[in-house]
C-alpha cells in the first residue's frame, strides 16, 4: 500500500502548526501583560469553578467585616454611654454622702436636690442616645422609638428586651447591644443580695445602721422585720407582721446587734438613736429598682421638711438607703461595661480570624487565576523554540518538491 501526501496537505499541516504555536504564544503573552491566566471557563473549567467558589467566600468575609465594624461601633457607643451613666451615679453617690453628714441646712439640701434632678435628666438623656446612624442604643430590637419617656416622675420603657445578634465571622454571632430594661431598670438595690429599710411610718428617731444577711444558708430570703414593742424592747416578725414561732424577742439598747446569732435567722439589725414603740426596720431580698427611681427618691428625701429628731432620722435613713442603692447601681454599670468589653474582644478575635482567612483565600485565588510570571516566561521561551522549529520544518517541507531536483 502506497501512502501519498499531497503538497497541499503538507502546506496545510505546516500552516496549522504555525498558527497553533502563534496562538499559544499570543495567549502566554496576554497572560504576561494582563497578569491574569484564567479568563474563560474553557481554559480551566475546574479552576474557574473553584475560583468562583472562593470569590463567594471572599465576598462573605467582606460582609462579615462590614457587620463587625457596625457592631463594634455600636458597642463602643454603648460603652461610652455606660461610662457616662456611671459618672452620673458616682456624682449622685458623692452628694448622698454629703447629704448624710448631718450638717446641711434646708437650703443646702434644696441645692443638692436641684443637682440630683439634673443628674436624673442627664441619665435619661444617656439612656436615649442613638448610635449616630439613627438607631437608639438601648431600645432593644425596636427601631424608631425613644426608649425612655419621663411620665410624672416615673420613667416608661418603650423598647423591648431583645438583642440583635449579628454574624461577624462564620458561625460567630455577637449581640450589638443590651436592652435598656436590662441596663437601667432591672438594677439590684441594697448590697445586691439583701436590702434594709426603715418603716415609712416610723415616729421615733431610730437610725438603721446595719440590716444584712450574715448566713445565707439559714436566711432563705424571706422578709423579716425588726419591730419595737417599746423604746427598749423588740421582736422579729415575718413579712405579714406575725411573730415568729418560736418567738424571737428581747431587750435593746442603742447600737445593739439583734437578734443574737443563736436565733438562727441568719440576719442582723443594728439601730442607733431612739426608736419609738411601733417603729419597724425591715430586711428583704434585694429588689430591682430602676436608677431613675433611685435618684427621684433621693431628691424627694432631700426636700422632706421638718427639723424634729424623727424628721432628721427619716432623712438619714433615706440617705443611707440611697448610698447603698447607688453603690450597687455603679457595680451593675461596671458589670454591663465588662460584658460590652468582652464582646468587643470577641470582635477583635473574629477580625484576626477573618484576616487570616482573607490572606489564605487571596493566595488560593491568585494561584488559580493570576499569572505565575516565572512559569509563563519559561513557557513562552519553550513556545518560541517550538515556533522556530515549526517554521524551519515548514521551510524544509517547502523545499521537498520534484522541482528542486530539476
Amino acid at each position: 500500500m502506497t501512502l501519498r501526501l499531497s503538497t497541499q496537505s503538507l502546506y496545510q499541516q505546516g500552516l496549522s502548526s504555525l498558527l497553533t504555536r502563534q496562538a499559544e504564544m499570543a495567549k502566554t503573552q496576554q497572560q504576561l501583560s494582563s497578569g491574569v491566566k484564567l479568563t474563560q471557563a474553557k481554559d480551566d473549567p475546574v479552576g474557574m469553578a473553584t475560583a468562583q467558589r472562593l470569590d463567594h467566600l471572599k465576598a462573605a468575609l467582606a460582609q462579615y467585616d462590614s457587620n463587625a465594624q457596625r457592631v463594634d461601633h455600636r458597642l463602643r457607643m454603648q460603652e461610652n454611654a455606660l461610662a457616662d451613666a456611671n459618672d452620673s451615679l458616682t456624682r449622685a453617690r458623692e452628694l448622698a454622702i454629703q447629704a448624710n453628714s448631718g450638717v446641711l441646712t434646708a437650703d443646702d439640701r434644696k441645692a443638692i436636690a436641684a443637682e440630683v434632678v439634673q443628674l436624673r435628666k442627664n441619665l435619661l438623656d444617656i439612656a436615649n442616645r442613638d448610635d449616630g446612624n439613627g438607631r437608639r442604643l438601648f431600645a432593644g430590637t425596636r427601631d424608631g422609638v425613644v426608649p425612655f419617656t419621663d411620665n410624672a416622675g416615673g420613667v416608661i420603657y418603650n423598647g423591648d428586651d431583645g438583642r440583635n445578634s449579628v454574624e461577624v465571622a462564620p458561625d460567630v454571632a455577637i449581640e450589638d447591644g443590651d436592652p435598656g430594661s436590662q441596663v437601667f431598670l432591672r438594677v439590684r438595690t441594697g448590697d445586691g443580695y439583701a436590702r434594709g429599710s426603715a418603716g415609712a411610718g416610723n415616729t421615733g428617731a431610730g437610725i438603721l445602721q446595719v440590716a444584712q444577711a450574715t448566713d445565707g444558708t439559714t436566711w432563705n430570703g424571706d422578709t423579716l422585720t425588726l419591730r419595737f414593742t417599746a423604746p427598749n424592747a423588740y421582736e422579729i416578725v415575718d413579712g405579714a407582721g406575725n411573730p415568729l414561732v418560736p418567738p424571737v424577742a428581747g431587750t435593746w439598747s442603742s447600737g445593739d446587734a439583734v437578734p443574737p446569732p443563736s436565733s438562727g435567722l441568719g440576719v442582723v439589725f443594728k439601730v442607733t438613736g431612739q426608736p419609738a414603740a411601733g417603729d419597724t426596720f425591715t430586711i428583704e431580698t434585694a429588689p430591682n429598682q430602676d436608677v431613675f427611681t433611685t435618684l427621684q427618691r433621693f431628691a424627694d428625701a432631700l426636700l422632706q421638711p421638718g427639723t424634729a429628731p424623727s424628721d432628721n432620722a427619716r432623712r438619714v435613713n433615706a440617705f443611707s438607703s440611697t448610698i447603698a442603692d447607688l453603690t450597687t447601681a455603679q457595680t451593675h454599670m461596671m458589670a454591663m461595661r465588662a460584658t460590652v468589653g468582652a464582646r468587643m474582644n470577641d470582635i477583635d478575635t473574629a477580625n484576626e480570624g477573618r484576616s487570616l482567612q482573607s490572606v489564605t483565600l487571596a493566595e488560593s485565588i491568585s494561584s488559580i487565576r493570576e499569572t505565575d510570571y516565572a512559569e509563563a516566561i519559561s513557557r513562552l521561551n519553550l513556545q518560541m523554540v517550538a515556533l522556530e522549529a515549526a517554521q524551519k520544518t515548514m521551510l524544509q517541507t517547502q523545499g521537498m518538491t520534484l522541482f528542486s531536483k530539476l
